[in-house]
């Protein structure tokens, strides 16, 4: 019931089709793909044939003077391939992205996550699009603590009060590889037991309120690539992410739906309740409402209470002892534990 079949997600030579995914009118579009597949050199070119100026996001400072610099930019192949000049420029906190023939055309704003706020005095006005690329942490990627509040409250400083003006609102496009399903921003936005979901199912389109969430599982690029030098190479892990669009870093091992009533309700912390096997030692966290008068909540406080009173559950988290309803489940706990 939620396949979207009249949006076609790939274009005939198998690269993603950008141009209808961004047209869709969903305000929130997240899109994790393999590697290679055309979804960000897909949306920059879009956008520059559009002549639409975009607030091109990155998640650190480091990464962002990256896409300031004219020779490691992504814009790069975007302008070569067309055959436009283009130059890059920056000051202490964002860059540019331009052309270089006279054309007055800004292609893109360039910010980082984790320093925003010291550019929230800038005038974004002129910017319908935000585009967050890489928007989920590689592995070896130091994450920002909050990434999803972050995200948020940058998209506020740049939709400001549109929407009470009549004006339709920002449009947020977040792109990345397919590597972690419990990112801060899924958990922030709500998609965690969307993607577990469309994954089992095989879904590749899925629209949630106002979010559009895209997860490429039939790539014809994919496919292609699979049959190329480094994929015969590499270890399966690595091909199960860039190829067949896998969300690696995710054990859903533990991840076992259990009947409550061979359970007892042992406590709660922040929306997970935490229930004891009656007769076996094992325990289960889920959404499902139970009765306990030891409660957690979710602030630092509480958690910090938390995990000096239950200390012994990391233990049993790791030793294979805990079963959980979903991997929203897995994730929270995660959380919660520090982990």
């Amino acid at each position: 019931m939620y396949k979207e079949e009249y949006m076609n997600i790939y274009l005939k030579n198998g690269y993603l089709n950008m141009p209808e995914i961004i047209q869709d009118p969903a305000p929130f579009i997240f899109v994790p793909a393999a590697r290679g597949t055309g979804k960000t050199y897909g949306t920059l070119k879009y956008f520059v044939e559009k002549r639409s100026t975009i607030l091109l996001i990155r998640r650190t400072a480091k990464e962002a003077d990256l896409q300031a610099n004219v020779d490691a930019t992504s814009y790069k192949s975007v302008f070569d391939d067309m055959g436009m000049p283009y130059t890059c420029g920056g000051v202490s906190s964002y860059g540019i992205v331009r052309t270089a023939d006279g054309d007055p055309f800004n292609a893109a704003y360039i910010a980082a996550l984790n320093t925003f706020a010291s550019v929230r005095g800038i005038d974004f006005s002129d910017i319908d699009y935000i585009v967050f690329d890489e928007f989920i942490a590689e592995p070896h990627v130091r994450k920002i603590k909050n990434e999803g509040m972050a995200l948020a409250n940058l998209y506020e400083s740049v939709n400001r009060n549109r929407e009470l003006q009549g004006k339709p609102p920002v449009k947020l496009i977040c792109l990345a590889n397919s590597v972690n399903m419990a990112n801060d921003t899924f958990m922030y936005f709500g998609l965690i037991d969307q993607a577990e979901d469309m994954l089992k199912n095989g879904d590749e389109i899925r629209r949630i309120g106002n979010k559009l969430l895209i997860i490429p599982q039939n790539s014809p690029i994919s496919e292609m690539k699979s049959k190329t030098a480094l994929y015969q190479a590499v270890s399966s892990e690595f091909s199960e992410m860039a190829i067949k669009n896998k969300f690696i870093l995710n054990d859903f091992t533990y991840v076992q739906e259990r009947n409550l009533r061979e359970y007892s309700c042992q406590f709660k912390v922040g929306d997970l309740y935490i229930y004891k096997h009656k007769t076996q030692r094992e325990y289960y966290a889920t959404f499902t409402r139970g009765q306990t008068k030891h409660v957690y909540a979710n602030g630092y406080a509480d958690l910090t209470r938390f995990r000096r009173d239950k200390w012994r559950f990391a233990g049993l988290y790791l030793d294979g002892h805990i079963r959980f309803e979903n991997y929203r489940a897995v994730a929270l706990w995660e959380r919660y534990m520090g982990m």
